[in-house]
């Protein structure tokens, strides 16, 4: 594997601001991105759920063609490049995006010896409020004080945000110290978990939920899980919310 080369970005919505109302869908792709059954699903799914916003996680990217991601600006967060793919987070939206940076994590995953990355982005949603989109996977198979350690690089930066907050991705809270101390981390921000009716759908390691979509200074107006039938390893999860 070679380091991780700078983000991917494609921006063509730098005009668009949203409406009153949006929709978030954050997936683990598992790697699948290339894969015709998850293409064509992930089409299905933006038109009838309405998709604005997309947050996927373990996106796999070719280095020699475009992404075949409809009709989104976005941007792709590498931690693992090689000779013909990356691999890492993706945050697709079809509204404008003032800035981006990524955060590699300071330890490596000691099955693969890779970072694992997070994507922060900015989005204005009037002339004077921005909303920060926070799209995680988190470090897995570490000791649980660097899962916490990590977790805190991001704190500050959310903290200091002045506005509407999304936090969301894969979380590896498969224990109970990990989950508890999640639980503290979004108390002490402020953010609010979206709760599905369907939760049996969510994954889960140990009954311990990994994806989540937390939200500070919106309204949230629904939510859902689609069950895609073991396409990937995670189900999507969908999120609809309202500007206060």
């Amino acid at each position: 594997m070679l380091k991780p080369s700078k983000s991917i970005k494609s921006l063509k919505h730098q005009d668009y601001n949203p409406g009153s109302k949006f929709t978030i869908l954050c997936w683990n792709s598992a790697k699948l991105t290339l894969k015709n059954p998850y293409k064509e699903l992930l089409k299905s799914l933006i038109v009838d759920e309405n998709i604005d916003i997309l947050l996927l996680q373990e996106v796999k990217k070719s280095l020699k063609t475009e992404l075949d991601i409809s009709d989104y600006s976005y941007i792709l967060s590498p931690n693992i490049q090689t000779k013909r793919h990356v691999f890492g987070v993706l945050s697709a939206f079809k509204i404008s995006c003032e800035d981006d940076f990524s955060l590699l994590t300071k330890k490596r995953e000691l099955s693969y010896a890779t970072h694992k990355v997070t994507l922060i982005t900015k989005h204005n949603l009037s002339k004077d409020k921005q909303m920060l989109v926070v799209n995680l996977h988190a470090i897995n198979f570490v000791k649980n004080s660097d899962f916490f350690n990590e977790l805190n690089s991001i704190k500050t930066i959310i903290k200091l945000h002045k506005g509407p907050v999304i936090f969301a991705g894969d979380f590896n809270t498969w224990n109970v110290k990990r989950v508890n101390f999640l639980k503290e981390f979004t108390h002490d921000l402020s953010l609010k978990k979206v709760d599905f009716s369907e939760d049996k759908h969510v994954k889960k390691v140990f009954s311990n939920s990994l994806d989540y979509i937390f939200y500070r200074e919106l309204k949230l107006t629904y939510s859902k899980v689609i069950d895609t039938k073991k396409i990937s390893d995670h189900n999507p999860i969908i999120a609809n919310f309202e500007l206060l």
